[in-house]
């Protein structure tokens, strides 16, 4: 059945004004409007009984966070990178080869984010040598959901496109498999026979882990990463033979699972610009590279893996509701997000949700009384969730219909340990994506608290495990009903809390006023003839990536979603025009336009209308902008916001256009149409 999209002119007018007047009062996007108090309008004169309840209620919250947790310092974040936690030598000091620096976390978030580095293929395994350098951490890794992918697959090699922004700005993830690719076997997973690697997911097509993709906040108050803890194990452990720190191990481990591991050091030994980056942020290496004048003296694994898990080590949020509480603001908080952040603090048996026994510390992703972090087997616990999707993928390449994800069992070998994951951080769970958990199975956090309202497992493999921590079945004791007991208006008052106090919007937008980086590269990272003429002069190119590509991925469709190429797809679409006719009011004359795709695949992201030909004396009305050189410089263009991102084979876009012009003016042009973000 085709689609049809009927778009009347007033409602586009509306949608357009409400749009801008809402952007100008809010910013970019409506997350950044912070909630408005429960008992009065945000911007209301407060009375002398208001800022006194404050008071209180904020003193009340304080004293709790003190009974339970000892101090409000345990649960601040560092205000300067390097009084974030770093690996340390045995007297306590910082080792000085893993120590924060601002130039090796410049260089790590660049190649964190550079398309570059991922160019290890292996055709034996169905590595295709097309997919090579067009992806990187980044891609499953969004600063606009909380630095996770956004979707249930995440995906690397083989993957295409980042998303689309709404007629609201709003943004929406959307990556998918590029045409024709098949995904064999999942990352992580080997099939091996007879002692011969047979199949291999570190190397085949598409690269797609069976678990969601974790947020970064908080990565180095971690002493174990990856949601198993497989990074930061033991020397003796297999998989840190090198005795590396934990962020360094996960590093060298992600590298060898997504194609970058071992050569990507020669793509960016090619790079002026990474040279220079390099000598920047490794001293002492480069004096060893000045006396052989041999790279790899500078750049190496090693290098890279210190450099991005420095990067990482900094990925915090400083500016939260919650933050300012901390800080000393009685205000901070709305006195519906002051009532589930008690819930948030207090024991369960005694009324409260009991959160904080899992998710204390500055990042909220430490054990109660471990703020510090050094524990390690209480960090991971069985809370009867079962397999990512792309599990069933595994256990049909393996051929064995019992395989399950199981967890921190997989590192340790104990039974005891399976279906265990790691604590992670509550922090800017409002951009999500809407997944949540490893295995993505809940939409929102309501649905997470309800589940913990409950206290039933909804998998019945992980809870045949013997092992689901009370905490989640009975946190009220061991003869209590399971679950937390809470009624709707507490489960509200802790959603509120989780979703609106935990959130820093200059996380995901630069805000110059802010202590909180934003996660992904910015325009003052990427300005290089700005900020960075030296990197200018060495051939980097505004807007783009150390190496010149792409920022995130380099596939068409990305590049089409960051604006910087459109597809040109006039022959696709069939444009049926209505005549031009004029209202009952003013000097407008409107043309209807239906847009029909008529090919055989979808046309992306936004579709752009460039008029070539019009009269000098017609205008189009709302019209975006003038192209600057695409399809030529100079004519006017407009953005049609296509409904889910694209427009299927065979389904339409109807669109009204306005144009100025004198009452007998004829208006004639020609159309041609472009798929893609930004300005043409």
């Amino acid at each position: 059945m085709r689609k049809q999209t009927h778009v009347k002119l007033f409602l586009v007018l509306l949608a357009v004004a409400f749009c801008r007047f809402t952007s100008a009062v809010r910013g970019s996007s409506q997350q950044d409007q912070p909630a408005a108090r429960e008992w009065r309008p945000a911007d209301a004169p407060s009375s002398a009984a208001d800022e006194g309840r404050d008071a209180r209620d904020a003193q009340a919250l304080r004293a709790a966070i003190i009974a339970r947790v000892g101090g409000l310092d345990k649960l601040r974040v560092p205000e300067r990178n390097e009084d974030l936690p770093q690996p340390t030598l045995p007297d306590g000091s910082v080792d000085p080869r893993f120590a924060i620096t601002e130039a090796k976390r410049y260089l790590g978030k660049q190649l964190f984010f550079d398309p570059v580095r991922s160019n290890r293929i292996k055709p034996e395994f169905g590595g295709l040598p097309t997919t090579a350098q067009t992806g990187s951490c980044g891609s499953c890794h969004l600063g606009e959901v909380a630095g996770k992918a956004g979707q249930v697959i995440n995906l690397h090699l083989g993957g295409e496109g980042r998303g689309f922004t709404d007629a609201f700005g709003d943004f929406h993830v959307r990556r998918r498999l590029q045409p024709g690719l098949v995904d064999v076997i999942p990352t992580g997973v080997q099939q091996i026979v007879n002692g011969v690697i047979i199949k291999d997911g570190r190397f085949d097509a598409v690269d797609s882990v069976p678990r969601l993709s974790p947020s970064m906040i908080g990565f180095g108050f971690n002493n174990r990463l990856l949601l198993g803890g497989k990074a930061g194990q033991p020397a003796s452990d297999p998989n840190n033979l090198l005795g590396l720190p934990a962020g360094e191990n996960l590093a060298q481990i992600a590298f060898d699972a997504h194609r970058m591991l071992e050569t990507q050091k020669n793509a960016l030994q090619q790079s002026p610009v990474h040279i220079k980056l390099f000598q920047d942020a490794f001293p002492q290496e480069a004096t060893r590279y000045a006396a052989s004048g041999n790279l790899d003296d500078l750049i190496n694994d090693d290098t890279v893996e210190r450099a991005v898990a420095t990067f990482l080590r900094t990925v915090v949020t400083r500016n939260t509701a919650w933050d300012r509480f901390l800080a000393g603001d009685d205000r901070a908080l709305t006195q519906r997000q002051l009532r589930g952040a008690l819930l948030f603090v207090r024991d369960a048996a005694q009324g409260g949700a009991n959160c904080i026994s899992c998710h204390s510390g500055p990042m909220l992703n430490k054990q109660l009384g471990d703020e510090a972090g050094r524990v390690v087997e209480e960090n991971f616990y069985n809370l009867g969730v079962g397999d990512h999707p792309l599990q069933e993928l595994a256990r049909q390449a393996l051929g064995d219909p019992n395989r399950h994800d199981i967890g921190r069992g997989e590192i340790t070998g104990r039974a005891e340990d399976n279906f265990k994951f790691r604590v992670l951080t509550l922090r800017q769970l409002k951009d999500s994506g809407g997944q949540l958990m490893h295995s993505a199975i809940f939409n929102s956090v309501r649905e997470v608290v309800e589940y913990f309202n409950k206290g039933v497992p909804e998998d019945q493999i992980a809870a045949a495990a013997g092992n689901v921590t009370p905490r989640f079945t009975h946190p009220r004791g061991p003869n209590s009903e399971p679950g937390l007991g809470l009624n709707p208006r507490e489960v509200e008052d802790l959603v509120d809390f989780l979703e609106n106090a935990l959130y820093d919007p200059a996380f995901v937008k630069s805000d110059p006023n802010s202590t909180t980086e934003t996660f992904e590269l910015n325009a003052k990272d990427l300005t290089y003839s700005i900020y960075r003429p030296d990197l200018a002069a060495l051939g980097g190119i505004d807007g783009l990536v150390a190496s010149g590509l792409c920022v995130t991925s380099n596939d068409s469709l990305t590049r089409r979603d960051r604006g910087l190429e459109f597809l040109e797809v006039t022959s696709r679409i069939q444009v049926i025009r209505s005549p031009v006719y004029r209202p009952s009011f003013g000097p407008v004359r409107l043309q209807r336009l239906r847009l029909l795709n008529i090919s055989s695949e979808p046309v992306d992201t936004h579709l752009l209308l460039c008029f070539k030909g019009l009269p000098s004396s017609v205008r189009v009305a709302r019209a975006e902008g003038l192209t600057t050189n695409t399809p030529a410089p100079g004519l006017p263009y407009l953005r049609v916001f296509l409904p889910g991102g694209e427009l299927t084979p065979g389904s339409s876009a109807t669109v009204i256009v306005a144009f100025f012009a004198p009452p007998r003016a004829q208006i004639n042009y020609t159309l041609e149409l472009l798929s893609g973000q930004g300005r043409p």
